[in-house]
């Protein structure tokens, strides 16, 4: 940390406030906690290089600024940005304390990473998304959207084994946030693909009709609600929407629940809100 003059304050600390954070440290010789506190936040000044700009100013040195940032009582520590000062504290802290205090001034380590991902999702290069929200999340664990983002990629990767993995801590969540409940139908619809047609293979006994038996009655139906399913899966969703509401038209009795369903769980997902009102219109319309 830099030992400021108050002459150099001007210089070293408003105009770099303007570009990064700077934290000033008033402190004096005489005073105990101030060399408490001092050693702390030589350490985190290595912590937050890059960050965080740290510097000290001996208060007894330095007059005018006391009186113009009103200085009472040792040690002070104020936060500048922008030229201004935007949060202190007085008196001795704890490291922990004192990172929060300048933690929730900084834009988070893993923000930069997730505006990439969100980015790559946009232009589909889902790998690359892929790799920036594991990034993410090893920063941030317990970043809920983060990880729900993760989840839907790994879905449209067919990473379905991943996808339900990483899911499980959100599971949870699902009953009070219609967003996790969504992805939690997709994940449960991609395991039951994953294992083997589960899905299909009930469908098909629901569909069994002693006066038309043999699989050749269901499958037509079938293949259309799997390919509508793998669509939903991928993030296609006009292309999904429409083969489950085609099978919704012409096959009335045909798993219309489990439509249903997949229609509401892609209301909630598709990041289009006027594609998600016209489709709600017309599977109102062929329900009622």
């Amino acid at each position: 940390m830099l030992d400021l003059s108050e002459s150099r304050f001007e210089e070293a600390v408003l105009e770099v406030s303007k570009q990064q954070a700077v934290l000033v440290d008033f402190w004096a010789p005489w005073c105990g906690p101030c060399r408490t506190l001092g050693p702390m936040l030589e350490k985190l000044s290595l912590a937050y290089e890059g960050r965080v700009y740290m510097v000290k100013v001996n208060a007894d040195h330095a007059p005018q600024l006391s009186q113009r940032y009103q200085i009472r009582s040792l040690p002070m520590v104020m936060l500048f940005k922008d030229s201004k000062v935007v949060d202190q504290f007085v008196g001795l802290r704890q490291e922990s304390e004192i990172r929060h205090f300048i933690d929730r001034h900084l834009p988070r380590l893993e923000d930069k990473d997730l505006a990439v991902a969100r980015q790559r999702v946009c232009e589909t290069q889902y790998e690359e998304a892929c790799e920036l929200y594991k990034r993410v999340l090893v920063l941030n664990p317990a970043h809920e959207l983060a990880r729900l983002e993760w989840v839907q990629v790994l879905l449209q990767l067919s990473m379905w084994g991943d996808a339900a993995q990483s899911f499980e801590t959100l599971r949870p969540k699902r009953l009070s946030d219609p967003k996790i409940a969504a992805v939690a139908f997709l994940v449960d619809a991609a395991l039951a693909l994953e294992a083997g047609g589960l899905v299909e293979t009930k469908l098909h006994s629901d569909l069994s009709d002693p006066k038309e038996p043999g699989p050749d009655h269901a499958k037509a139906p079938q293949q259309k609600l799997r390919e509508a399913q793998l669509a939903m899966l991928s993030g296609r969703w006009t292309e999904a929407m429409d083969g489950f509401l085609d099978l919704l038209a012409h096959e009335r009795q045909f798993a219309a629940e489990l439509i249903r369903q997949s229609m509401l769980a892609i209301f909630q997902l598709c990041p289009d809100p006027q594609l998600v009102g016209q489709y709600r219109r017309r599977l109102g319309a062929l329900l009622h």
